[in-house]
């Protein structure tokens, strides 16, 4: 896997320490049912650029967050998405179960202090949607 894309226009190596997943389940907050390239968009993608000198803060703006999900996480995860995005009429998230196939990135293990199984997902220079099997989607605050 290559991370050209990654690593353009910082002098941080993102991926240290980050590993392929393709065995994990994992939640994402998402807008639609069903899942969209723009949902693997990160913040720097989107242009949300933060005036950073620290790698740790910088990589985070460039990785996607998730979160890891299992039986025994799952009703953690689901309240600390629910207090995260909450419901209003013109916003209804989503929380998708994902499982990443070979390849298609790496994931590195960035507790907060609210959510300790967050994960940051770099995406491979040739990742798309392909590379995500989506396992099950429903209303955030239905769940």
């Amino acid at each position: 896997m290559k991370f050209n894309n990654l690593n353009l226009d910082q002098g941080c190596d993102c991926i240290l320490d980050a590993l392929a997943d393709d065995q994990n389940f994992f939640a994402i907050k998402t807008m639609k049912k069903d899942l969209r390239i723009q949902d693997f968009k990160s913040y720097w993608e989107k242009g949300r650029n933060l005036p950073a000198t620290d790698c740790a803060t910088v990589c985070s703006y460039k990785g996607v967050s998730i979160s890891i999900y299992n039986s025994n996480t799952e009703e953690t995860v689901v309240k600390i998405y629910k207090s995260l995005f909450p419901l209003a009429p013109m916003y209804k998230p989503f929380i998708s179960i994902i499982k990443f196939n070979e390849n298609a990135g790496v994931v590195k293990h960035t507790p907060s202090n609210t959510n300790n199984y967050h994960h940051d997902f770099y995406k491979c220079d040739t990742f798309d949607l392909s590379m995500v099997n989506l396992i099950t989607v429903n209303e955030l605050h239905n769940v």
